[in-house]
Parts: C-alpha cells; structure tokens; sequence
C-alpha cells in the first residue's frame, strides 16, 4: 500500500480518541454505562465528582482524534479500489457516515454529560439531559451504521481473497475486534479495536 504512514496516523487518532472516551465515561464513581440514565439517583452519585471540564475536553480532544482517523478510513478505501470497486465505494460511504455523525455523536454526548454536572444533578438537569440525549440519538445510530458499513464492506473483500492481503488478514477489522472485547466492558473499547486495526494492518502492508 502507498503511503501505508497515514494508517499509522489514523492508529494515533484512535489512541487519543481512547482518552477521549475515558475522559467521558471514567468519573471517580466508576465507570458510566448508559443504563445508568434510567435513575438519577445512580447518576448523581455516579458524576458527583466528576470535573465539570472533563466533557470539554473530551469534545476538544476528540475532534481532532476524528480528524487524524478519517484519513486512514479514505485512505483503506481509496486502496480496496484497485482490487473490489463496489466494496470500496461503500467502505468510503460508511468511513463517511463515521465521520460526520460520529462526530456529531461524540460533541452532542459530551454536550449532555456538561449539562448534567452544570445542572448539579438535580431531577430537572436528569430529565433536560436524558430528553437532549433522546432527541439527537439519530446522531449514534448513523455512526454505528456506518461502522457496520465499513466494517463488511472492508471484511467480505479480504476474507474471500479478493485482495492481496492473506485471508486471515480479515481480524484486522473494527468489528471482530470490537465484538472480542464487547463482554469485558471496556471504555474506548470502539477505538481499541480502531488502534489494533491500524497497527496490524501497517504491519501487514510493510510485509507482505
């Protein structure tokens, strides 16, 4: 692959966006789940003394995370060209999809936590974060449908020999590496398996 550096650029952006994600989901009361919104009771201790810039960070953090993945996905898809045209037209879809409601994901989630800890926990702050949350959660589910997207489109190629790379190259993908760390719960689990995908396939493009 040419230029296979930019897929060491996009692993960096994952590494930060594992930060990012810890930045959101760790608090000193343990580790936030969304079935923690069910009660405010959980919540409030839960974000009890979670600094109110944390969120902030995430979202300035995060951004620029995004930004050094995205050349990665293009660049994955831009390369799948020469050997499955239809499976690389819709990795770059998805990549797409990824990147825009994505981040428009990650913002709006790190925009209702802030409310929430400004908001000092109260029932008000509780039911205003969980109905913003609510109502922008079409953002979430075009992220995770363009994952899938990506994620098919980039494995089907590879596992069936389309490409150069040997079939069993086909781990190096989001979603069998998400779905091994899926039962531990992991924060950042999403950008783990972003950062393993990236590494193996470097790694794999210098070799083989």
């Amino acid at each position: 692959m040419e230029h296979s550096w930019i897929l060491i650029v996009a692993m960096i952006g994952h590494v930060l966006c594992v930060y990012a994600d810890r930045l959101l989901l760790c608090t000193p009361g343990g580790q936030f789940s969304f079935s923690d919104m069910k009660d405010n009771r959980r919540m409030a201790k839960l974000f009890e003394a979670k600094p109110e810039g944390d969120p902030l960070r995430s979202i300035v953090l995060g951004t620029v995370a995004m930004f050094l993945q995205f050349f990665g996905y293009l660049a994955l898809g831009i390369w799948m060209r020469q050997y499955a045209v239809l499976w690389a037209n819709l990795m770059i879809v998805g990549a797409a999809m990824i990147y825009t409601f994505g981040l428009a994901h990650h913002i709006l989630g790190c925009t209702a936590e802030w409310i929430y800890i400004k908001s000092d926990h109260t029932e008000e702050g509780w039911n205003l974060t969980n109905n913003f949350f609510e109502k922008t959660s079409a953002t979430m589910i075009g992220c995770y449908a363009g994952i899938l997207l990506f994620s098919v489109a980039h494995f089907i190629p590879v596992v069936t020999g389309m490409t150069p790379l040997p079939a069993w190259a086909c781990v190096f993908n989001l979603l069998p590496l998400f779905l091994v760390q899926a039962p531990f719960n992991i924060p950042g689990a999403g950008n783990i398996a972003g950062a393993a995908m990236y590494l193996g396939l470097f790694i794999l493009f210098l070799i083989w």
